[in-house]
């Protein structure tokens, strides 16, 4: 079977649907169009134990969930319900799809048979199901007072009604979907999804049970669909009489009975779909179940097909209505206190989860952890016992910098503070830190440590909670990531509401964006918060001294001193020579382990990573000579150290080492040993350029390759799958690496960037029929790599000649590589029915390839071809905001108003992105401003005005308006906040003023005022 494709986020699924039953969810799972793998930002709350499967139909992204095996009724439904709202909480309704009783009234029209579907629709005041029970039914008891439930959201009533006219003109098409159902799964044929037999359907009289009715006969097994209210509660019938009694008391037009749909209305908008599978008689059975819960499952996907994509993402969330619910339900008092009570659980974990999912901040733990395995205990005590950091923890000393040299051991002496003020502070101190790291670029800005610490902050203390509670309502409930500026001045309100704050910063100058990273640290400094302390830790550099001098006093800068350090280091060597297992070969003679010591502390300068190396190069030493040789030729600087260890790779070794230290130099994050094996093998150019057995047996060894220069590093992803990693050993590797000291037998940046982008090129284009068939990521584990960030390299280096080479042979030639790619990207509006995988000219585009974009129209390439998730080649460079591109599709004759049918033009794309220049660009070269169509002409948005305004560009908004595009406005808009808009015209906004002001952005209000619009439209 394919390889299923991960979404990348949870809150692209919009749709939830609970099957009660596992024969229930079998046939919900092979109604699904395409599976999918878990989510990739998915992590599952404690609080939900509910096992999920994703997938789509059609357009929608379904999410499916049963419940515990053997638990059944209206409680248990809801307790499987609000867990999957609290996990998944884009969902906007629920499809409740099952088994369910009919009703059958043959005499009165009300002709149900066994596998018709029966569907909840409102009538009267009930919302499509009525609740007649709290208890276990037996014969002759009286229920309890009828509660009438909730309707289905406004978005499945009206696909509800367009279905029904449907059905008036044309056959369902549900027994097309039962059929295919069969078709990708015969085995379900064996099991009894198919119809039982007309001689196996029997409805007995009430009176007799042993009397049938007799009933016309159908000609057809297809199955007849029934509207009509629904009884639900905690009884399974097996009585026709006491079915009777209740059902007189309830409502004369119910036609169905289940066990369900009460513990969900409520607590999850949604509508219920019931496969009938028996008559709620003694003569009850199991055998029309598996075809009956097909047939509701087949209905379904009848009716999701006629939900409009565009309006369910405008849509209320599941989760937001139900905050417009009573927490309590009348008359239905069990279900109404075991749900609030899970509900506002929920809701504090959903929170959770939402704004960690909303911020993605990355995780400083995991440099923690490392530091921690790496110390060897005792060392760094001597801090603790210095009077600057004794001021700075009892809080009369308010910052501190800790300088030292690279390798001097500051990143653990920096996880050995956070420990020590972890155990000594009470509980009224929190303590926040960061670490930068040069091996991952999700830990090199001051982005990167604001999300981190925002993030800590909320989960430490609750009474920080609101202002970031509000950001997230500001930036359109997390659909929008927050600003810079938002964030910081976020941050700051959070941190007001702290009495005590410790804040540990490390690896400053690993920072890419130091800058930025000095003035917000000012700033941060300079807040008047008397509780707030700061710690950093970096080299000593005259940038980032000059910088901190402007708001720290030189009597907090703290030098590590080589002597305390030199105290640690002998620790380190000692703990090294005497339990390190290459150095046990000396046991019998302690004299060469003291001429170590002596000589390493003698010239290690307080540098930690300096010995680390040295002795990395002696336990290889195996005679007394070779020992003294090496310790009579000590380098003595990192520099040097490096040098010697790339000059003495093996010469068998050398290729293998040169790739590994490209990749690990300038790839965008560490790799997987299991990328890495694959990477050393790949061989660019030749044929065929990847061979799966010349991978390394042992995968771990590809650590001896490049010696001291590389480590192993374990860790958890984002799935909680243990992962083992190669990284460079330490951030002077790099610093060599990318230096003029380099040896002249490496290569430089360019050959080492043209290189990874070939063999990636290479390992993609490798990939044939059978891969596709297969696990790609597992099987070929370099991929997922590949896919996302040969682009990256390439854009660098795409004028290089043999680059460019590769780069059309793989566009031209490599068609399943090239379209494996594509897939893999995530080009998500590929999903759309009517987009289709583009050529080779719209996805450099997309990229951002101006030099392949020009060689691909020097040979001929269709300019404005259609294709792609955005339309044509022009649209897909504003879309990605590379401003060069456009340019150079412009002045080869590109249709600068070409217009697709989805996504508008690609003025609307380039408003939308807020990508000014693009924009001046496009009118320049005769964009019509005024054109409307596609999501924005028949959404909420119309023109490239009233889409920039929505978003919030104001750049954008002026220009358009420089440039002659037309205003309408409306009459009332007098809020300074965020206004409400009754929207007419299919929820469609009447003019950019309107789009504003629904979307909360006054300063465009503002200016749209200022331009004296034309109102229009009617505001509330």
């Amino acid at each position: 079977m394919p390889p299923l494709k991960a979404l990348e986020s949870r809150d692209l699924y919009t749709v939830g649907w609970i099957a009660a039953l596992p024969l229930e969810r079998a046939a919900a799972m092979a109604m699904l169009d395409e599976k999918h793998e878990r989510p990739v930002d998915f992590v599952q709350p404690h609080s939900d134990t509910n096992s999920y499967t994703w997938g789509s139909i059609g357009e929608h992204n379904v999410v499916i969930a049963s419940l515990a095996v053997g638990k059944y009724g209206t409680t248990s439904a809801a307790a499987t319900a609000l867990p999957m709202l609290a996990s998944f909480p884009q969902i906007r309704f629920g499809l409740l799809v099952g088994i369910g009783a009919a009703i059958a009234r043959p005499d009165e029209g009300r002709d149900i048979r066994l596998g018709d579907v029966v569907v909840s629709q409102p009538h009267g005041n009930t919302g499509g199901v009525i609740q007649y029970d709290l208890f276990k039914a037996k014969p002759r008891n009286h229920p309890e007072d009828v509660a009438f439930l909730n309707s289905p959201p406004e978005v499945l009533l009206h696909a509800l009604g367009n279905l029904q006219a449907q059905h008036e003109l044309e056959p369902p098409k549900l027994l097309h979907y039962l059929e295919e159902m069969i078709a990708r799964y015969p085995r379900l044929a064996r099991q009894g999804y198919l119809h039982r037999g007309f001689e196996n359907d029997q409805l007995f009289q009430t009176s007799d049970s042993s009397k049938e009715i007799e009933r016309s006969h159908r000609d057809s097994t297809d199955p007849e669909i029934h509207y009509g209210i629904i009884a639900s509660g905690n009884t399974l019938f097996r009585d026709a009489t006491y079915r009777d009694s209740i059902l007189k008391d309830i409502e004369d037009k119910c036609i169905c009975l289940e066990m369900e749909a009460a513990g969900l209305m409520n607590n999850f908008p949604c509508i219920v779909i019931r496969g009938i599978c028996d008559y709620a008689d003694s003569h009850k059975s199991d055998l029309w179940q598996r075809y009956a819960s097909a047939t509701a499952a087949a209905y379904a996907k009848e009716l999701l097909t006629y939900v409009p994509c565009q309006d369910l993402q405008k849509a209320q969330t599941a989760m937001n209505i139900l905050e417009d619910i009573s927490e309590t339900v009348a008359d239905t008092h069990a279900i109404a206190q075991s749900t609030s009570t899970v509900l506002r659980d929920l809701r504090a974990d959903n929170q959770f989860s939402k704004i960690e999912s909303w911020l993605s901040p990355p995780d400083p733990s995991t440099n923690f952890n490392e530091a921690q395995k790496r110390r060897q205990e005792g060392t760094g005590l001597w801090l603790f016992e210095i009077g600057p950091f004794k001021e700075w923890m009892s809080g009369t000393r308010q910052h501190l910098w800790l300088h030292g040299l690279s390798g001097c051991g500051k990143t653990i002496l920096s996880a050995t503070i956070i420990e020590h003020l972890n155990q000594q502070l009470d509980s009224s101190h929190i303590v926040l830190y960061f670490f930068f790291d040069f091996n991952d670029s999700n830990k090199q800005t001051l982005g990167n440590l604001l999300t981190s610490l925002t993030m800590q902050l909320y989960s430490k203390c609750k009474n920080s909670r609101v202002p970031l509670e509000s950001l997230l309502l500001l930036c359109e409930n997390g659909r929008q990531k927050p600003s810079h500026g938002a964030l910081c001045d976020t941050f700051m309100q959070m941190v007001g509401q702290v009495k005590n704050l410790q804040i540990v910063i490390d690896a400053l100058d690993e920072c890419t964006t130091k800058e930025d990273l000095l003035l917000w640290m000012e700033r941060v400094a300079s807040s008047g918060h008397t509780g707030l302390q700061l710690l950093i830790t970096s080299q000593k550099r005259e940038d980032i001294e000059d910088e901190l001098k402007r708001w720290i006093q030189e009597d907090n800068f703290l030098p590590i001193q080589q002597d305390a350090i030199s105290r640690d280091i002998r620790l380190y060597i000692c703990e090294r020579l005497r339990n390190d297992h290459h150095f046990r070969r000396w046991r019998s003679q302690p004299f060469i382990r003291n001429e170590i010591e002596t000589e390493l502390m003698d010239k290690a300068n307080g540098m930690f990573r300096w010995v680390a190396c040295q002795l990395d190069r002696l336990q290889k030493c195996l005679l007394p000579a070779m020992v003294r040789e090496a310790l009579n030729s000590l380098p003595g600087t990192l520099q040097e150290t490096y040098a010697r260890i790339l000059a003495n790779i093996d010469e068998i070794y050398r290729p293998y080492a040169i790739r590994i230290l490209q990749f690990l130099t300038y790839s965008e994050r560490p790799l997987t040993i299991e990328e890495a094996v694959d990477i050393i093998v790949v061989n660019p150019g030749e044929e065929p350029s990847f061979d799966s057995n010349e991978r390394m047996p042992e995968p771990r060894e590809i650590a001896v390759v490049c010696s001291s220069l590389v480590c192993l590093v374990t860790r958890r992803d984002r799935r909680g799958k243990t992962v083992m990693e190669l990284q460079l050993a330490h951030f002077s590797v790099q610093q060599y690496l990318e230096s003029t000291h380099i040896a002249a037998t490496f290569p430089k940046k360019m050959t080492d960037v043209a290189c990874i982008t070939k063999v990636c090129l290479a390992y993609l284009s490798h990939l044939d029929e059978e891969s596709v068939i297969e696990d790609i990521g597992a099987e070929y584990p370099l991929v997922p790599y590949c896919v996302l960030y040969w682009v990256y390299h390439a854009k660098f280096v795409e004028t290089e000649c043999d680059v460019q080479q590769s780069i059309l042979d793989f566009f031209l030639q490599q068609r399943l590589g090239y379209e494996i790619w594509i897939r893999l990207s995530d080009d998500r509006a590929l999903g759309r029915k009517t987009a289709t995988i583009g050529a080779p000219l719209y996805y450099a585009s997309l990229a951002g390839l101006q030099h392949t974009v020009q060689l691909l129209l020097d040979k001929g390439a269709k300019i404005n071809e259609r294709g792609g998730g955005h339309g044509s080649a022009l649209q897909a460079a504003c879309v990605g905001g590379h401003r060069e591109v456009v340019q150079v599709l412009l002045q080869n004759g590109a249709d600068v108003n070409i217009q697709d049918d989805f996504l508008g033009n690609a003025l609307q794309n380039a408003s939308s992105m807020g990508h000014e220049e693009i924009v001046q660009l496009l009118l320049e070269n005769g964009a019509n401003a005024d054109t409307q169509g596609g999501i924005y002409g028949t959404g909420p948005y119309g023109d490239a005005l009233q889409i920039a305004a929505a978003r919030g560009n104001k750049e954008v908004v002026q220009l358009l308006l420089e440039n002659g595009a037309d205003v309408k406005t409306i009459i009332q808009l007098l809020s300074k906040r965020k206004v409400k808009v009754v929207l007419q015209n299919r929820n469609k906004y009447d003019s950019a003023l309107q789009a504003a002001a629904a979307e909360g952005h006054m300063e465009i209000v503002q200016l749209l005022r200022e331009k004296e619009a034309d109102a229009q439209g009617d505001a509330k």
